[in-house]
């Protein structure tokens, strides 16, 4: 799945806002609804996941720099570790937005359907324009997200670059001359944490208008909606 692909899934949140006021479901439409807020919940829960390792990450990388570091070649270990563990966050989330995805075609092949069983030419355009507002949100949030899944990708090669560089060079000269790359990676990622925080605020807003539901949570870490 690509990048594009993942986070225009997350769209599907918004879906969700405008459903739950959908009256006279079917017993299995609930359920539907119930397994896409799941689903969702666990998507939104991942990238909040691989956002908290990156800073973990981050917080390694940045402390092979300290002046009272003893051990460089301990910690460029742990770096090492620290980006493994980031880049399987990473795939969770394809996982989980794979799954997500699978549930909000089902979701709104059955609002379609539905719609058209419509009788009442009133109701039925009414049902119909709410499912083209639902549909239209995806750019909201598919914006917002592949603005995040641009940055991500070359920020992780760019770290992935540095820790190459100093692969034959740790020692203090070789990390010295790293110091101002250093700098502008970390303003790269406070750029890219950033962005996931307003995808995740954006998904969470969308999300909030639902009863509480099994399987809904706010990504640990993130910014929930009534955060300024």
């Amino acid at each position: 799945m690509s990048q594009r692909r993942l986070w225009r899934g997350m769209a599907v949140l918004a879906a969700l806002a405008l459903a739950s006021t959908v009256g006279a479901q079917s017993d299995e439409g609930v359920k539907q609804v119930e397994r896409v807020i799941k689903a969702s919940g666990n998507t939104v829960k991942a990238i909040g996941d691989t956002k908290l390792q990156l800073k973990k990450t981050m917080d390694v990388y940045n402390s092979l720099f300290a002046e009272d570091a003893k051990d460089h070649k301990k910690i460029y270990k742990n770096i090492q570790k620290e980006m493994e563990s980031t880049n399987k966050r990473r795939t969770k989330i394809g996982e989980e937005a794979a799954k997500m995805n699978a549930e909000a075609e089902t979701f709104f092949k059955d609002w379609t359907d539905s719609a058209a069983a419509i009788e009442s030419p009133d109701l039925r355009k009414r049902s119909e324009e709410r499912l083209q507002a639902t549909q239209a949100s995806y750019t909201e949030i598919g914006t917002v997200g592949q603005k995040a899944a641009d940055l991500y990708g070359p920020f992780m090669k760019a770290l992935q670059d540095q820790i190459t560089y100093l692969a034959s060079d740790l020692n203090p000269a070789g990390i010295a001359s790293l110091k101002p790359d250093a700098a502008k990676l970390n303003e790269r990622a406070n750029e890219l944490i950033k962005n996931i925080d307003d995808t995740i605020y954006t998904a969470n807003k969308n999300i909030r208008p639902l009863p509480p539901q099994e399987g809904r949570a706010w990504a640990p870490g993130s910014p929930g909606p009534d955060t300024p």
